[in-house]
């Protein structure tokens, strides 16, 4: 039998390539989408020395947004069994209105792709969406040790009260979700849908030598801690939330249709809680060339920092679903991506 053929949309993004590379070491045919052949060509490149026998092949898909976005591509493809659709806005500087910058992509992209299956794709079997927790928490707060989050948990924020770039993008990535589990109560379509609900991802990326100067919005937010004023004051800052390894966050976009209990289900992860005082940790243990160069803080407060401030989490169930997981610790996510973006650029 031939191995099955798996459509994976926003195919350059840092969770996408991780999913990718999931994908060909285990020997699925590989069709990806991207913006243009500049945003592939590089990937293609090392994707192909990688795994020299096998199959991955690109498709421009120029604006996600529009109504028949990957109607071509499902058409041209009639051998795609299983569609991962991780393409979405996940940036926070863009200079247009919010709602086209967030909103109308996640939506429309997410609606366009599930008609699009449904039209010209009935072969499909499975179909895994990338939502985020951002679909699932009520906003970032530092009183978050008091909440529990589960998979059945909705974020009740509503467009009409959004005014930052965060709140757009958690707003997108709820009412994206909730369009896609809509379509598929109304629609009912053969495939089976999962949605997959990262928390904040981290670790590096797949090839060395495309480490980007600027890192990813995800990595980003755990580098900010390095920009911090000197201090021996415990240091909670941002980012106070639940985190996995980006490997770990791809192999559950695979386990999605691979394991039959999670094909229809909302799978939501997590490893471990975060704060800044236990990423400076993390850094100042590991990085002698960091020393005197990044914040110290108040090396013993890490634990209570936590223990106060992050969501805790109870996403057993979809563990048990897989039949149980070894998750990839914290430490080594981050020690793993400073170790990759220090060997190439220099700090700060």
């Amino acid at each position: 039998m031939a191995n099955p053929t798996v459509l994976v949309t926003g195919g350059n993004g840092f969770i996408a390539q991780h999913v990718i590379d999931k994908l060909l070491a285990k020997k699925y045919k590989v069709i990806s989408t991207a913006r243009s052949e500049a945003k592939y060509a590089p990937l293609l490149k090392n994707f192909q020395k990688k795994y020299p026998d096998g199959t991955l092949t690109y498709e421009v898909v120029p604006e996600i947004s529009v109504n028949d976005a990957f109607d071509e591509v499902l058409k041209k493809h009639p051998e795609i069994t299983i569609v991962l659709h991780t393409a979405s806005p996940a940036s926070f500087d863009y200079d247009i209105p919010l709602e086209d910058a967030y909103l109308k992509p996640a939506v429309n992209g997410t609606l366009s792709i599930l008609k699009g299956i449904k039209r010209y794709a009935p072969q499909v079997t499975n179909v895994v969406i990338t939502s985020s927790i951002a679909a699932m928490m009520d906003g970032v707060s530092p009183s978050g040790g008091n909440i529990t989050l589960t998979n059945d948990m909705w974020n009740p924020i509503t467009w009409d009260k959004v005014e930052t770039s965060m709140e757009a993008y958690s707003a997108s990535k709820t009412y994206a979700e909730r369009a896609a589990r809509k379509f598929y109560e109304d629609e009912k379509p053969s495939y089976k849908l999962a949605t997959v609900n990262p928390p904040m991802v981290v670790g590096p990326q797949v090839f060395d030598d495309l480490v980007p100067r600027e890192m990813n919005s995800s990595n980003e937010m755990v580098s900010m801690v390095t920009k911090l004023p000197p201090s021996t004051e415990p240091q909670a800052s941002f980012p106070f939330i639940p985190s996995i390894d980006v490997r770990d966050i791809a192999e559950f976009h695979v386990l999605a249709f691979e394991k039959e209990k999670l094909a229809d289900d909302r799978i939501a992860v997590a490893a471990s809680a975060c704060v800044g005082q236990r990423i400076l940790n993390i850094l100042n243990d590991n990085f002698p060339e960091l020393d005197g160069k990044i914040c110290k803080g108040d090396y013993a407060s890490a634990d209570k920092l936590e223990e106060d401030m992050c969501p805790k989490f109870d996403f057993d169930s979809t563990v048990e679903k897989a039949g149980g997981y070894d998750f990839i610790p914290f430490e080594n996510s981050v020690i793993d991506l400073f170790k990759q973006y220090l060997s190439k650029y220099s700090f700060p």
